[in-house]
């Protein structure tokens, strides 16, 4: 997935018109009922019913290369970069600026894409057929980066003029995959935080969702690396910085506590809803899994997320709004589509949708 980048920062910011949009598309979204009927369609009722809820133009455009899954999973990918791409033409000015400070994680996303193929060894025609469909015009030049590319270096040295590809252009030849990834992870939420400068509303509440954002990787990549065993020394180099919840002396010896003394610094913050999360970390532990915590801090960061939307309501807060739950809904519908054509339990896919 890709984004056209835009030169318009300067010229006159357009909220009202933008809100207005992104909100009334908010409302063609799908709601939980209706996912829930999808989950119920076998899978070849399953594309009829995708396409008439707003997919039919990016299925008839795939139809003739794909077929079943591949091709729902293709057309629900395509759709998302359009729909990103409409998004951001019709934003203007600082809105612009702001609404990309959101948008631009589609472009670290598909600097990591292009990273791993180089690494593994995946032609371009692969990727073509699998993440990076060249029907999608948007993903040419990740494609062709792919082809001209032999190493990580040459990646990155393709994408020095770009944000993202600054990230990674001062790494070493010895660098590995995971160095670059970490590096893109850090300088993407580092870049986004210091963009958002001044006393506006939008950008406070902007900075604040990505601090939570932050707040909310850092919990995962405690429990992950709890539950794997890993290192202190590990677990610490996990971390981003620049959170809310957690400040640098918290981060320095929170890779150091057990899952007892993360839920404690959890309880001293007034906004964290503790008993809720206390109960889904035994929940957790009881199956063996994260899912449970992953899923929760999702809903927490949606709800997050719409608060501050209603709070500045003719700003990017909306936009940024749709598009997350845009993104969402393409997330849900892949898990359909894919546990559907496995087999998976219904409940269980039931289980994992919705933000």
């Amino acid at each position: 997935m890709s984004l056209a980048s835009s030169k318009l920062g300067g010229s006159k910011s357009n909220a009202p018109n933008a809100s207005a949009r992104c909100k009334s598309r908010r409302g063609k979204l799908l709601d939980r009922t209706q996912l829930r009927q999808l989950i119920q369609q076998s899978p070849d009722q399953l594309a009829s019913s995708v396409a008439d809820r707003g997919y039919r133009n990016e299925i008839d455009l795939y139809s003739t290369k794909f077929k079943g899954s591949d091709l729902l999973e293709m057309a629900l990918t395509h759709r998302l970069s359009r729909e990103i791409n409409e998004v951001m033409g019709f934003c203007k000015g600082n809105l612009l600026t702001q609404v990309e400070v959101y948008a631009n994680r589609f472009s670290y996303f598909n600097t990591k894409v292009v990273l791993r193929a180089v690494e593994n060894n995946v032609s371009a025609e692969d990727l073509a057929k699998d993440i990076l469909p060249e029907e999608n015009e948007w993903n040419i030049n990740w494609l062709d980066i792919v082809r001209n590319s032999e190493n990580l270096t040459e990646v990155a040295a393709a994408l020095k003029s770009k944000p993202w590809g600054k990230a990674i252009s001062s790494l070493g030849t010895d660098s590995t995959l995971a160095d670059y990834e970490d590096s893109l992870d850090r300088h993407y939420y580092r870049e986004s935080i210091a963009s958002l400068k001044g006393q506006n509303i939008a950008n406070i509440l902007l900075k604040r969702f990505l601090q939570t954002e932050i707040d909310h990787n850092n919990i995962m990549k405690f429990f992950e690396g709890k539950r794997q065993g890993l290192s202190s020394e590990l677990i610490e180099k996990l971390f981003l910085a620049d959170g809310k919840i957690f400040n640098f002396k918290t981060l320095k010896s929170l890779s150091t506590m057990d899952e007892d003394g993360i839920i404690e610094v959890l309880r001293r913050n007034k906004s964290f809803e503790i008993t809720e999360f206390e109960k889904v970390v035994q929940e957790s532990k009881e199956i063996k899994s994260l899912d449970p915590i992953m899923m929760f801090l999702n809903k927490r960061t949606f709800r997050i997320l719409e608060k501050m939307s209603y709070l500045s309501p003719v700003s990017a807060l909306p936009v940024v709004h749709y598009l997350a739950l845009m993104r969402q809904e393409v997330r849900d519908l892949r898990m359909i589509v894919r546990g559907l054509s496995v087999g998976l339990d219904k409940d269980l896919i039931d289980n994992h949708i919705g933000a």
